[in-house]
């Protein structure tokens, strides 16, 4: 079993980057080097520690986030590995905000690619430390000068804390900036033989130690007078200031080596170790009372704090279960005790608690705030839920994932397998809430969204290969709305005599459009009691169910204002029920008076491009009627890597995952959430209508 280790001793760090810069073998070399594994694994070979699953050896890619830890000079580093694809970018994500710093790791030839921006705008917008590893250096045409280029296209303000000892096939080791000395692999690369800088490249490093050391000066005014006036900083301030302003964001350390041959791996270990700052005590979290969410409740961290953790990751073993993957935000979690899943409102208790090493389970004794660890068999937790001390509930939202960006309409191909496959949903979408499948009730379809083709297409191979379950996939339908353009009035009696008891209602409506998302309201402004007042709660009904069942195709109608100013009853024959059909007549003739138009719903879509290809996508925005909304790469830099912001609607973006991989080789990416709707009209509100008829038709005759 693990020691026990307080909030300073822990560091929780991400690797990040684009696919194929060597994550999971840079994750690999650090355990080697720590005596944790006997050898770095190959991907080739379906050997990588953090690639355990069997559809990741397959592809030789990652495809979940996976955790190693290591411990050194009485300090737990826990690493989370988190995979390059955008597919799979919920798993990055959520290991960020679990994190509390992120390793950029870039390649040595490749610089920075399409991830890398997405990654750097997240990790700039969220105020995340991060250090950038350079791997590869041992690589053909490899240069520690790319740093300038990152630079530039990140705008990120980096500091060398070690140059490289060759470079290629020459690259033999790295020298530390901050302690002056060279260190080299020694042997199989578990020891490292470290000595003084080599007199042929004394001069170099003195340039770069003096760029540090004024880089480090910036975080202390009386550090930058000292450095002003000539007067040497010492070891210790200028790795003060580094680990303040690495703490603030301000400034990111940049070091190099290579993961496959064990070369700057141990330094790597010492910066983290060193600059990686502990999980700050005394941060507020802002969150919620489970029971009024109007509420807020602040946590703090510590470890005296009632116990609050979230949850940043499920995984489910067919063997061994459920894994929950937590990150103690305040308190202490032990085993064998009672907690409070307010996310779900039940009670579970916890068993034995662990760390991990890819799916290689070690026990801990208990989880301090700010560590990470993982619960087993928990029945009802999911990722991004709370669990606390049930003496003080609260949900904290602390795992935000992006939103889905790519769906398939899902049938099964087999009359009565359906509960079977969502069943088997129900646990992907418990492992991976990036991922939806839900039945739409507007467009009588089941669907299956989430990041990316490839992400969906691994969960259907999954769901034939091992559950013996198959589905006939097809595009989803749009689900538009209806609403009107001007004021309309309209008036319905709703009289039903034939003897015996009859039924009687009559109301005037006044109708107007409401601003784009208001959605829905209803004013009574009966005066006179000519329509009683036990009777208006029968019109308000029947408005509103009228008002899912719209005047041009039957889509819901929305953001339209309904007033009843006047009607009429019958003493004997008026009920609820005549009023309510009264009122859904009554609306469906107004809006018809009212100028009823479609409205389809716009996205927001972030595109993230090679520059080669800005043309294309910009042309290819206008082609589907979409409008650019701005462009550009970050703030402060020309990188070779842009953005292009725009509004598409949904219509036209069913299929731009493959649309865009296509037109740029795969060098670009988008994210997209919904915005708006917006009225559409001629051809293209004709087709539309004309194909929903033709669908409610198929249904009616089914």
């Amino acid at each position: 079993m693990l020691k026990e280790y307080k909030s300073e001793q822990i560091r929780n760090v991400a690797i990040i980057g684009h696919g194929s810069t060597g994550k999971s073998t840079l994750l690999d070399a650090i355990l080697f080097v720590t005596g944790n594994i006997d050898k770095i694994g190959n991907p080739a070979q379906g050997s990588l520690t953090s690639d355990y699953d069997d559809e990741e050896k397959n592809r030789q890619m990652s495809i979940r986030s996976a955790m190693g830890f290591v411990e050194i000079d009485d300090v737990k580093i826990n690493i989370i590995d988190t995979p390059g694809m955008s597919d799979f970018i919920g798993e990055a994500r959520a290991a960020l905000q679990a994190a509390d710093a992120a390793i950029m790791v870039i390649d040595s030839v490749d610089g920075v690619q399409i991830e890398t921006e997405k990654a750097w705008r997240y990790i700039k917008a969220h105020n995340i430390p991060t250090i950038f590893f350079v791997n590869k250096m041992d690589k053909e045409r490899a240069s520690f000068d790319i740093v300038e280029t990152v630079k530039q296209d990140l705008g990120a303000n980096l500091a060398s804390l070690c140059i490289p000892v060759g470079s290629a096939e020459t690259f033999t080791g790295v020298i530390d900036l901050i302690d002056m000395k060279a260190m080299s692999p020694k042997g199989d690369g578990k020891n490292i033989l470290i000595t003084d800088v080599p007199a042929d490249m004394k001069d170099t490093t003195d340039v770069a130690r003096t760029s540090l050391v004024e880089l480090a000066a910036e975080s202390d005014d009386e550090l930058i007078e000292k450095f002003l006036e000539g007067e040497t900083l010492t070891d210790e301030e200028v790795a003060t200031g580094i680990r303040t302003l690495v703490a603030q964001a301000k400034l990111s350390p940049v070091i190099c080596g290579s993961a496959t041959k064990v070369i700057g791996i141990k330094n790597l270990l010492n910066v983290i170790k060193r600059f990686a700052p502990s999980p700050v005590m005394g941060k507020e979290y802002t969150g919620f009372n489970p029971d009024d969410s109007t509420k807020e409740i602040v946590v703090r961290s510590g470890s005296d704090e009632p116990l609050s953790a979230v949850v940043w990751k499920t995984y489910i073993d067919q063997y061994a279960g459920r894994f929950n993957y937590v990150k103690i935000i305040s308190g202490e979690l032990n085993p064998d005790t009672e907690i409070l899943n307010t996310s779900k409102g039940v009670k579970e208790r916890t068993s034995k608690l662990f760390t991990m090493i890819g799916n290689k389970q070690f026990d801990v004794p208990k989880l301090s705030a700010g560590d990470i660890g993982v619960i087993v068999k928990l029945e009802k937790t999911a990722t991004g839920d709370t669990v606390c001390d049930p003496k003080k509930p609260v949900i904290l939202p602390v795992i935000n994932l992006p939103h889905p960006v790519f769906s398939y309409a899902i049938e099964s191909a087999k009359k009565g397998d359906e509960d079977k496959i969502g069943q088997v949903f129900a646990r992907i979408t418990d492992e991976n809430p990036t991922i939806t499948y839900e039945f739409n009730a507007e467009t009588k379809q089941t669907v299956l969204s989430g990041m990316g083709e490839m992400q969906l297409n691994i969960i259907l191979k999954t769901l034939s290969e091992k559950f013996k379950l198959d589905v006939v996939t097809d595009v989803p339908r749009v689900a538009y709305r209806e609403t009107i353009t001007k004021k309309a009035e309209a008036q319905y009696k709703h009289k039903k005599q034939s003897g015996g008891h009859g039924q009687y209602g009559e109301v005037h409506f006044r109708v107007w459009p409401l601003d784009r998302g208001a959605g829905y309201e209803f004013k009574d402004s009966i005066v006179g009691g000519v329509v009683p007042k036990q009777y208006i709660p029968g019109v308000e009904k029947g408005v509103k169910e009228g008002m899912g069942d719209g005047v041009l195709a039957r889509f819901p109608i929305v953001d339209v204002g309904v007033e009843l100013y006047f009607g009429s009853y019958h003493d004997v024959d008026s009920s609820e029920m005549s009023f309510k059909i009264a009122a859904r007549n009554c609306l469906k003739k107004s809006l018809e008076a009212a100028g009823p138009i479609l409205l389809e719903p716009v996205m927001d879509v972030d595109i993230y491009v090679d520059k080669d290809f800005m043309g294309d996508i910009l042309n290819d925005i206008t082609s589907r009627r979409g409008k650019v909304m701005g462009m550009g790469s970050t703030d402060e830099s020309s990188s070779a890597v842009s953005v292009v912001k725009a509004q598409v609607p949904l219509a036209e973006m069913l299929r731009y995952t493959i649309d865009l991989r296509a037109m740029t080789s795969g060098k670009a990416t988008f994210e997209m959430k919904f915005s708006h709707y917006d009225p559409i009209s001629g051809r293209i509100a004709d087709k539309v209508i004309e194909e929903r008829k033709k669908f409610l038709e198929d249904e009616a005759n089914k």
